[in-house]
């Protein structure tokens, strides 16, 4: 999958493509948030927001005689349709992902392109099911293992009438559609923006304005769709840092669940662990602590505001990891060594390629030249040469930190060639610019050899230019 991303910010035109590991580097203000929030903003429309139109004939049928079956093949194969209208829906949405202005992206375009190798229908066994609020009406959508049909059924007990509305219905036929046919191509998606440090600290103060849709839910009765009141609804803060507060403000009941990588790989969740420095609580009244790791037996407390700043950047990840989780998800997070220690920075490095390792790809940006390097240490540890696993061992580096170059891809936003949509010749101005990744020689540059090589300049000519 491209992403192509056309006047947006400082960038004028930018394409790139996800891998497992994505890192993208810069100076301030060369349009990396930008980048970050749009594709966020993206899969967040595609998977809450965004309907894939259901045939009214479906529709009727369905509501006429309570079942009727669809072809998810049928959905593959108009798959670069379906993409388009969500881009294009999507760029429309813009102003409301950032909550800035409308005319600052009034030529601001998101597109993707999609290979149609990509599109793969699941072959598992698929099933929702949705009730009433009386759990005597409800609807029920399930696929065979292997079968490309979708059987949906409305069903209802002790001769009750089927009243399911019918944008329930709609939605719930298109998120399996979205599910079935398009879910290796956009996974779920969980964000740490960098603002994440003050929402731990007032997550109880900050109240964010959803009240409009809570009400229309809320009233008896009501006809009103609710998801075309997300569609319309506008935040005062962009959908990332929204968003970011509002998991945190529910952390006690995000506590109650246990994270498919918490099931199958403990050992990651150790590593993140030794990262923080302890472990966060909340109690069942919804009180956040932080309680360091100590030798001695004696067990210490701590309040978010009494906590390190680390132990705050670091809350949401570590909730995310442990009890949200999903196999096939996307993490971005921006900044990952946001207030960390050089040797925490190495560790976060580590963590980031051991997810990805487990099933979940990673978007970061990043101003850490620790964590480059040590992406590029593990990197190059996965040699061949014989003396490498030596190393491995005396280090205290394990197996499942290791990574392929194949499974990065590196971009850094700045000035460069551009080939325009539509322009036959390439201009200058700013973009992203993919950096090489090999398995022989790991990255081939980095951002800040800049700025270091400058300060051992500056420092050679302090010890030694008298």
């Amino acid at each position: 999958m491209k992403i192509k991303i056309e006047n947006l910010g400082v960038l004028r035109y930018a394409e790139m493509e996800m891998g497992k590991l994505t890192v993208l580097c810069g100076l301030n203000n060369s349009g990396k948030t930008y980048v970050t929030y749009a594709i966020y903003g993206f899969l967040h429309y595609w998977n809450k927001i965004f309907k894939i139109p259901i045939d009214s004939d479906i529709m009727n049928k369905l509501i006429d005689s309570g079942v009727c079956e669809i072809s998810a093949r049928k959905y593959a194969d108009d798959f670069s349709a379906i993409i388009k209208s969500a881009c294009d829906e999507y760029s429309n949405q813009l102003a409301s992902v950032f909550s800035a202005q409308r005319k600052n992206f009034a030529n601001t375009s998101f597109s993707l392109d999609v290979d149609s190798n990509e599109i793969a229908i699941l072959a598992e066994e698929y099933s929702v099911e949705v009730k009433s609020a009386n759990a005597k009406t409800g609807l029920k959508i399930y696929k065979k293992s292997k079968d490309d049909n979708l059987t949906i059924t409305l069903f209802s007990e002790n001769g009750e009438a089927r009243t399911i509305p019918e944008y329930i219905i709609s939605d719930t036929i298109s998120n399996a559609l979205k599910k079935v046919v398009f879910g290796a191509v956009f996974p779920s998606v969980f964000i740490a923006s960098a603002e994440r440090t003050g929402a731990a600290i007032f997550r109880k103060e900050l109240n964010f304005a959803r009240n409009k849709i809570l009400e229309t839910i809320s009233k008896k009765d009501s006809e009103i769709d609710p998801f075309f009141l997300l569609r319309q609804g506008k935040s005062d803060y962009a959908w990332p840092v929204d968003h970011n507060v509002d998991f945190v403000r529910n952390l006690e009941s995000i506590s109650k669940n246990e994270s498919e990588l918490s099931f199958q790989h403990n050992s990651v969740l150790a590593l993140f662990s030794n990262i923080l420095g302890g472990d966060y609580q909340v109690t069942d009244k919804d009180e956040l602590f932080f309680s360091p790791h100590s030798k001695s037996n004696a067990k210490v407390r701590l309040s978010m505001d009494e906590s390190s700043s680390s132990v705050r950047s670091l809350l949401d990840i570590g909730f995310y990891l442990k009890h949200e989780a999903k196999i096939g998800d996307l993490l971005i997070i921006d900044e990952p060594e946001l207030n960390l220690h050089p040797n925490n920075q190495r560790k976060m490095a580590r963590l980031l390629t051991s997810l990805i390792n487990c099933g979940i790809k990673i978007f970061v940006t990043t101003h850490s030249d620790y964590i480059l390097r040590e992406i590029n240490n593990l990197i190059l540890l996965n040699g061949k040469s014989p003396h490498l696993l030596d190393i491995v061992i005396n280090e205290g580096y394990n197996r499942i930190e290791l990574i392929k170059a194949d499974d990065i891809r590196i971009y850094t936003a700045c000035r460069g060639a551009v080939q325009m949509p539509n322009r036959k010749r390439k201009s200058t101005a700013e973009t992203l610019v993919q950096v090489s990744v090999d398995d022989e020689y790991g990255i081939h540059s980095s951002s800040f050899d800049e700025s270091i090589n400058e300060m051992n300049r500056i420092t050679d000519e302090i010890m030694f230019g008298g």
